[in-house]
């Protein structure tokens, strides 16, 4: 029989001699002369019917999805003048990025939701600002939480309308269960939990602060950042996650390498980008790949084929070394979308989280024109880019590029990472949530029909840790004529190269420019004129009716507590934290091949074990702290080498080392962390 989309085809679209059919199923298309079709959910269309149904949901290989495929590449701490295509100082080391670019939108004027990692990066995947989500600042590495369970996903909104979801790089939301990407609604990720400085390396990398390689010997060491920096590789949920959100567990199990391997990272990444996409010759589902690249995020890193490429010396040549790399992954993800036979029903979206890191002097990047010169010249110094409300922090690359259904061309319109939810759930022809407010408007006819008055006329820009209060509204762009005025209420705070970190000012009025004509935001114009009074008055109202919103509509409170227990730990060598010198009671004694309560135990200091399991008491007995040792010990297999003191600020504990023979997980093993109860 034939379904009622076949009838209503044969009656008002085709002519009733036209009656021959394909038969295909309701999940794959295939082509007129090789029919490749399931035997379950059959529906018949007529031939006549084809050519408009392939016009209606693009071009893709044999057994491609209906529904487009997005990729987002999301590059850390990239400004804007670090693209080739937009700047000449880049020219020659983005020539994947450029081709990009040059095959779709270069948007001149894309913004990001806020000028910091994690407030950013809820952003794009929210649509909406922190204000709303809770997010205002950064998480850090021993956070209990992340970006709130009721805020939804792009990959949440998606997977219910049958989209694979991947992740690669770096997440930055929270590590624990229920924060973890793929209790995201991301399928499968491979990534670091954070920035790339937030641990140690055996590599280190390159960066203006001392040598971040994690201690060769034992602790307790002298040094910060000696927690490894963890690679996870995980499916859904995790595998230590205990299930539900405020369970016991952790994702430690998923943690395949700690400390990372610098030196094969950006090949990781590659890999897992094109296993990925190639999937699709086995599961025709529609995806959506989010890479948020951990380049070009200090230390900086390379494979060693890629050392020296750039061909300059000292710091510089280790930034564009790595801006090189970057761009050599993303000419493999692009041939990955070739080869897979996709490339041309598939969405690819480029930016990054924020501008340069100033205060990494020549191991940051450009903001190109976007100088900030007024903080420089008038502010006292300081940094005019990452963490601030000035152009050179939030203005960012933007890059769309979608063969067959996005005509190359430099687009004006002022557009936000804040869009891509709002549009992408459009171009997937799913609903948004009604239940909240989104900042974040639908941009496919700028996409797809050329029409840039349809961006956004006004965006809010939030304090992102220079100075103010974090997540405040104390910057707004309004398109008013053809004038960009943007007003700013709060400045200085953030370090450049000299460590200067400028006056840190609130500003009533605030300071007021004309971007169109002042890229550079370098001459506050005088307020106290009527013309630009006028248009401070225009932009408060605009501020006040968003406050408004923001305040009479959902809002998600984050829990920004810490606790050292929730710190990712495989128990590798080298990879749980440890700190200065621990304090008495008691006093530390030397490494052990062998564990003995004895030695440590003492029956007047309250213990306490986290997360206790059978036969672990709560607080610790004489009698579970013989038997956490006695499992150690026991467990020879996997290696227990030592235990150890170490210490954390005034919380002395005691950490059992083990060396796993499996990095995934080692089931039994009960030994862990163990603290004084202060």
């Amino acid at each position: 029989h034939e379904s009622s989309l076949t009838h209503q085809h044969q009656s008002s679209v085709c002519p009733t001699r036209a009656l021959t059919h394909v038969i295909i199923s309701n999940s794959t298309i295939a082509t007129i002369d090789s029919i490749h079709m399931k035997r379950s959910n059959m529906m018949t269309i007529p031939v006549c019917c084809w050519m408009g149904l392939m016009l209606s949901f693009g071009r893709g290989g044999s057994g491609a999805a209906t529904k487009p495929n997005f990729v987002i590449l999301f590059v850390d701490d990239w400004g804007w003048g670090d693209l080739g295509a937009n700047w000449n100082a880049a020219s020659g080391f983005t020539p994947h990025l450029d081709a990009v670019a040059a095959e779709g939108i270069r948007f001149t004027d894309f913004h990001v939701g806020a000028s910091v990692c994690s407030v950013s990066r809820a952003a794009l995947l929210t649509g909406r600002l922190g204000v709303r989500t809770g997010v205002v600042h950064n998480f850090a590495v021993d956070s209990v939480a992340g970006l709130p369970r009721g805020e939804h996903t792009l990959a949440e909104l998606l997977k219910p309308a049958g989209y694979r979801t991947g992740i690669a790089g770096k997440w930055h939301l929270g590590t624990t269960p229920g924060f973890h990407p793929t209790y995201r609604g991301f399928d499968v990720y491979t990534g670091l939990p954070y920035s790339c400085d937030m641990g140690c390396t055996d590599t280190g990398g390159f960066d203006t602060e001392s040598s971040r390689k994690c201690p060769r010997q034992p602790g307790p060491f002298t040094k910060d950042y000696n927690l490894a920096l963890p690679l996870y590789a995980s499916t859904l949920n995790c595998s230590g996650g205990g299930g539900a959100p405020g369970g016991n567990g952790s994702c430690n199990g998923d943690i395949v390498q700690a400390p990372v391997n610098f030196s094969t990272l950006s090949d990781r990444y590659a890999t897992f980008a094109t296993e990925f996409i190639a999937n699709v010759s086995v599961d025709p589902a529609p995806f959506l790949l989010y890479m948020p690249f951990s380049h070009i995020h200090t230390p900086q890193y390379v494979a060693p084929r890629n050392s020296g490429r750039s061909g300059k010396t000292g710091a510089a040549g280790h930034f564009y070394d790595t801006l090189l790399e970057l761009d050599e992954t993303v000419g493999a993800i692009m041939a990955a979308l070739k080869a897979s036979g996709v490339d041309d029903n598939t969405l690819v979206l480029v930016t990054g989280d924020n501008g340069p890191w100033e205060v990494k002097c020549a191991l940051s990047g450009s903001a190109g024109p976007f100088l900030g010169t007024w903080q420089k010249r008038e502010g006292g110094g300081g940094s005019s880019s990452k963490t601030t409300l000035w152009e050179g922090g939030h203005r960012e690359v933007g890059l769309a590029r979608w063969p067959g259904k996005i005509t190359p061309r430099v687009s004006n319109a002022t557009v936000s990472s804040l869009d891509f939810v709002p549009t992408l759930l459009s171009l997937a022809g799913v609903s948004m949530p009604t239940d909240r407010v989104f900042d974040g408007i639908d941009i496919s006819t700028v996409l797809l029909s050329g029409d840039d008055s349809a961006g956004h006329s006004t965006l809010f820009h939030p304090n992102s840790g220079s100075s103010g209060v974090d997540g405040k509204l104390d910057a707004v762009r309004w398109n008013h004529g053809d004038k960009q005025w943007k007003a700013i209420y709060q400045t200085g705070g953030a370090p450049d190269c000299t460590g200067s970190k400028g006056n840190v000012t609130t500003h009533s009025p605030p300071l007021l420019f004309e971007l169109g004509g002042d890229p550079a935001e370098a001459t506050a114009l005088d307020v106290t004129q009527p013309e630009y009074a006028a248009v401070v008055t225009s932009i408060e109202a605009l501020l006040a009716t968003q406050m408004h919103s923001v305040n009479t509509t959902l809002q998600s409170v984050v829990n920004y507590n810490v606790s050292i227990s929730d710190e990712p730990c495989a128990h590798f060598p080298k990879s749980c934290r440890t700190s200065t010198t621990p304090s008495p009671p008691p006093g530390p004694p030397h490494p052990q091949p062998m564990c003995t309560a004895g030695s440590w135990f003492n029956n007047t200091i309250p213990w306490e074990k986290t997360n206790p399991q059978p036969p672990f008491q709560n607080p610790i007995s004489a009698a579970s702290a013989a038997a956490c040792c006695a499992a150690c010990s026991a467990k020879a297999d996997l290696g227990c080498a030592y235990w150890t003191w170490l210490s954390s600020g005034d919380s002395c504990y005691l950490k059992t080392s083990v060396t796993m023979g499996n990095s995934r997980s080692a089931p039994g093993v009960t030994c862990g962390s163990i603290y004084p109860v202060r």
